[in-house]
């Protein structure tokens, strides 16, 4: 079975109160565990939701192209295309929709990468509810049952990874973030 690169991307639009600058995020996974994830500040004023989801769209697939190389470096190589998961639907419609909009005008020529990147096979945008949406966790401030569930959805899980504890025998050891919630 071939090892999949998957990506979540989002938003939170003009969620700084000083500035009303937006927050974007991503998170990779490759096969079962996250391997890069971000969150930044935008540094310009996203004039429309849709702007402020397709910049952090573009940063998520700048990422993905490197993660794709990077892979191939090592020699393991993604034939599939990347699939990038979002929860704005006009943010996939700019990207696979090469006609130009006026209402999208006013989002800077650089950002038209993302649909450069669909267009090409190398990313695929797919839309995801808001509600399952993990990486709100770097993006928005969330309640109690959202926060673990989705640091439960991040946990890195690692089976037959090697004791520490001097054991020769082979065990498969889990991360369990839940379990220091019950200890706090």
């Amino acid at each position: 079975m071939p090892i999949r690169l998957e990506g979540y991307t989002d938003a939170d639009w003009a969620g700084y109160k000083a500035d009303r600058r937006s927050t974007s995020g991503f998170v990779f996974s490759l096969g079962i565990g996250a391997i890069s994830w971000s969150s930044k500040k935008q540094p310009i004023v996203a004039l429309s939701s849709t702007e402020a989801e397709y910049r952090g769209a573009v940063v998520a697939a700048c990422e993905a192209v490197w993660l794709k190389r990077i892979l191939k470096d090592l020699g393991v190589p993604i034939k599939d295309p990347t699939t990038l998961y979002c929860d704005k639907l006009s943010n996939i419609y700019l990207a696979r929709n090469p006609v130009f909009h006026a209402r999208t005008k006013h989002i800077e020529v650089q950002y038209h990468f993302n649909r450069e990147r669909v267009l090409a096979g190398d990313v695929e945008l797919l839309h995801m509810t808001t509600n399952l949406q993990t990486v709100d966790i770097l993006t928005k401030a969330l309640g109690t049952d959202k926060l673990w569930q989705f640091t439960t959805d991040l946990v890195l899980t690692i089976p037959n990874m090697p004791s520490l504890r001097g054991s020769t025998e082979e065990t498969t050891h889990y991360t369990r973030i839940p379990e220091l919630r019950n200890s706090a």
